[in-house]
């Protein structure tokens, strides 16, 4: 797993990672997306080895049992818990804690679990025709004002425009899914995501969905004053997949 942690000045390369494999089921009366104990409580984590924003580690053996469909161990005095449903594509996640700058995130890495409720045929159809999931891939940051180009080194100070962010044929990959009413696998198709961030000007969306499988785009306001400005895009798949590109414009008097 790779962190990407950034200010306005660029990316924070020599600060120390905590990580941590979050260790504790989610408990149904919870409504967040991992239980609240893997941010407090130590015992609730499994820490991973070094401090770099870049780490290896081989998930939990009871990913599936912990965050998938396998009934979860049912500890005395706690409230019973329930398997995990999957997501929208069959997929199911294993936590990971990531702390740095006293700051904490959470991220999600897909697992391999089992398939519910299907016949033992479409379970190993299934097996064989899944393609493991690949982060989606951006190539290029371009910006139009009143449907015409503008350089990313000359955006005029306080107008709107659109920035065009565009996809690589691997962003929208495709991948089988399983249909429990209808006992059968299905086709499905990504369509991914931008999360937009700057460290100044304002997004009019700061989340926008693929329109087609060539771009993903949305308004941006620029400052007031002219200067560098970071702009970090985060591209999401339906899969868990993350990609996260940061380029610098130029802001100007017009």
């Amino acid at each position: 797993m790779v962190l990407y942690a950034t200010d306005a000045a660029g990316p924070l390369v020599d600060t120390p990672v905590e990580w941590a494999f979050c260790a504790a089921p989610k408990p149904p009366v919870e409504t967040s997306i991992i239980s609240e104990r893997c941010l407090s409580e130590s015992e609730a984590v499994r820490p991973i080895a070094g401090h770099e924003l870049a780490v290896v580690a081989k998930v939990p053996e009871d990913a599936c049992t912990l965050f998938g469909p396998d009934l979860p161990p049912q500890a005395s005095g706690e409230p019973a818990l329930r398997p995990r449903d999957p997501d929208g594509t069959g997929g199911y996640y294993q936590p990971v804690r990531v702390r740095v700058s006293d700051q904490t995130a959470i991220g999600l890495i897909r697992i391999r679990c089992g398939l519910v409720g299907a016949t033992p045929s479409v379970a190993a159809e299934f097996r064989r025709t899944y393609v493991a999931n690949q982060n989606p891939e951006a190539t290029t940051l371009t910006a139009t004002l009143n449907e015409s180009t503008v350089s990313l080194s000359a955006i005029p100070v306080g107008r709107e425009v659109t920035l065009h962010l565009t996809l690589s044929e691997r962003a929208s990959e495709r991948f089988v899914l399983f249909d429990p009413v209808e006992q059968k696998l299905k086709l499905a198709v990504e369509r991914p995501a931008v999360s937009w961030l700057s460290s100044q000007g304002r997004f009019r969306l700061a989340t926008t969905t693929a329109v087609d499988e060539t771009e993903i785009r949305t308004k941006w306001l620029a400052p007031q004053q002219s200067g560098a400005v970071r702009i970090c895009t985060v591209l999401r798949d339906d899969r868990g997949g993350v990609t996260v590109l940061s380029h610098i414009v130029d802001v100007e008097p017009q």
